[in-house]
């Protein structure tokens, strides 16, 4: 009786992970109208074959536990097409952007006093961290026409050579300009290991409270199941835990 719960628990278990990967992956997708037809396609094939990987082994009644390899498909498939639609967006915006460049480049050739079009291809290459032909493009500009938005330009784009050579780095606290070889910054006293640290904690502050939140329950999760399976009936530990299970499980899938 022992082994069929468990057996039982663990099915349960299973489907709710494919239960909350239909919710997260496909309902909630075409509910916010994020989902097209093709992708609606792969990602239900994706869990008609995650179900059928599901109850195979307990049709069989053999290796229950392969079980679990029914949540594959629907986030593989899903990453899969993050990626495909991710780089054919920058693909076109790759493409887009050149056009434009060269449109600009096209103006330059044919009208080498028009101002606009050396700042605009400036800004083109600026936006692609290319500083150094941004510069430049902007000192052109200047030379056809000194105006103080130029000036400024020229101003930026030099700052961010200095900090992608490692020359300068910038303090959050008061925007100063301190050298590489400086761990506090001259001004506010502000400290750059202090920048980075913080840097990295806000980059990373989901994954720290979800680390942080597992390490503070998960003892208490561990006690409070061992305490059920001693003093409630069968059932009522099943439905306890199936529910903290899903629960717990969608919290971590849509924080």
């Amino acid at each position: 009786m022992i082994g069929g719960f468990f057996v039982g628990l663990f099915f349960g278990f299973v489907l709710i992970l494919l239960g909350i990967e239909f919710y997260y992956y496909i309902l909630a997708r075409y509910i916010e109208k994020d989902l097209t037809g093709i992708e609606a396609i792969i990602l239900i094939s994706c869990l008609i074959i995650s179900f059928a990987i599901c109850i195979f082994p307990f049709l069989h009644n053999s290796g229950i536990f392969l079980s679990v390899f029914s949540l594959i498909p629907m986030p593989l498939a899903d990453s899969i097409i993050r990626t495909v639609v991710f780089s054919k967006e920058k693909i076109q915006q790759r493409i887009s952007e050149e056009k434009e460049l060269n449109n600009w480049l096209y103006t330059i050739e044919n009208q080498p006093e028009n101002v606009n079009a050396y700042v605009a291809a400036g800004d083109i290459y600026f936006r692609r961290n290319e500083f150094e032909k941004a510069l430049e493009f902007y000192l052109n500009a200047q030379k056809v026409m000194d105006m103080p938005y130029i000036m400024e330009k020229i101003k930026i784009t030099e700052k961010e050579i200095k900090i992608k050579k490692g020359i300068v780095w910038v303090c959050p606290e008061c925007s100063f300009d301190n050298p590489a070889n400086a761990s506090k910054c001259k001004i506010c006293g502000y400290s750059k290991l202090d920048r980075d640290l913080i840097k990295d904690v806000r980059h990373h502050r989901r994954e720290i409270f979800k680390a942080f939140l597992f390490i503070g329950l998960a003892p208490l999760g561990v006690i409070l199941f061992i305490v059920l399976y001693i003093i409630m009936p069968p059932y009522l530990a099943l439905v306890f835990t199936i529910l903290v299970i899903y629960l717990t499980i969608r919290f971590f899938c849509t924080y």
